[in-house]
């Protein structure tokens, strides 16, 4: 299946490449956020002040068979102090109709469903600006990927497959690697079989390269499911993901090896009017050691939120609980974070 997948992916492309396209049309789009976060219950941790931004450039057009292709390129900040920017998040789509959608990503077009289940107000509780710890799914965010999703099949449905390579730097361009590094296949599935019902599940697992070793005991795989019933303006969600890492311990070496990861979330969000959403949204993390004897710490999260439309730009608050910080007993954390947010 795996190699039919593959050649398909190929044929696709390389079709797509010799039909001509027509000139599109460019455009930009982005936002700017301004933050206040405030943290207590970590050390060298200070409050922080911040404006960022995201540009995003897309262009499309129609070729003459009838596909049509868009372009989209993420012009994100980098993760220091130089003040430069990187092309990182760069995707090319190509529209086929009744037979779906080819992509390709680098660095984009994730699909793992980790965050299915999520209703917050503002964002997920992983990315308020603590690092909590948690080991969730891989996804094709970390790799460079060809992609085919279906059209939309009965009852709401609708697939995809990726599959992907080790990325050689953090740019769209992605230069030569000079070493090998692990390929990874993904899926995803979401269906709406009913009004207000959302299903959604995701699956990976990594293909280790042939580098003469073979003292993998277990290689990484994992995955995701979320369920999400809306009715009126309330919306509920729950959903699992699972992460068994690659590790080379011998099994005589369990009571200290991860076998593999499990989180669970809940959440419920509330649409008080048109200008105004709250939520409050739960998460634990569980390890399962290879020896079931063994002890672990969970750790726990709670966030509640509030988003409010300005008209042209969103104010919103999150505080989030964060117990048991990286698997660590004790080591307890809250957040607040103030944003106000422009999209343009």
């Amino acid at each position: 299946m795996k190699t039919i997948m593959k050649t398909l992916f190929v044929s696709i492309a390389s079709l797509s490449l010799m039909l001509s396209a027509n000139a599109g049309e460019l455009s930009v789009s982005g936002s700017a956020k301004a933050t206040y976060l405030t943290t207590q219950g970590q050390s060298n941790i200070d409050n922080t002040i911040g404006i960022s931004n995201e540009l995003n450039f897309t262009a499309s057009g129609e070729m003459d068979n009838g596909f049509t292709w868009s372009y989209s390129m993420e012009l994100d900040p980098r993760n220091t102090d130089s003040g430069d920017a990187a092309n990182d998040d760069t995707q090319i789509a190509i529209g086929m109709g009744d037979m779906g959608t080819f992509k390709i990503c680098v660095s984009e077009c994730g699909n793992s469903k980790e965050y299915a289940f999520d209703q917050s107000a503002y964002t997920s509780m992983t990315d308020t600006g603590l690092s909590e710890g948690i080991t969730y799914p891989s996804s094709e965010l970390s790799y460079a990927t060809l992609q085919y999703h279906t059209p939309e099949l009965p009852f709401g449905t609708t697939g995809h497959f990726a599959y992907g390579q080790t990325k050689a730097d953090g740019n769209s361009a992605n230069s030569q690697n000079t070493t090998n590094g692990d390929n990874a296949t993904f899926y995803s599935l979401v269906s709406k079989p009913i009004d207000g019902l959302t299903l959604s599940a995701s699956l990976y697992e990594i293909e280790d390269y042939d580098d003469g070793k073979t003292d993998e005991t277990q290689l990484e795989e994992g995955g995701a499911y979320g369920i999400e019933y809306a009715i009126a303006n309330v919306t509920l969600g729950y959903g699992k993901s699972y992460n068994a890492p690659t590790t080379t311990a011998a099994v005589t070496a369990g009571a200290t090896t991860v076998e593999y990861y499990e989180n669970t979330g809940m959440s419920i969000g509330f649409a008080v009017n048109d200008q105004l959403s709250v939520s409050y949204t739960t998460e634990t993390s569980e390890q399962h050691f290879q020896t079931s004897s063994t002890a672990s710490t969970d750790i726990d999260m709670d966030s509640i939120q509030a988003a409010y439309n300005l008209g042209g730009a969103t104010l919103s608050i999150a505080q989030a609980d964060y117990s048991n910080i990286s698997h660590s007993e004790g080591v307890d954390a809250s957040d607040t974070i103030i944003a106000l947010n422009f999209a343009f």
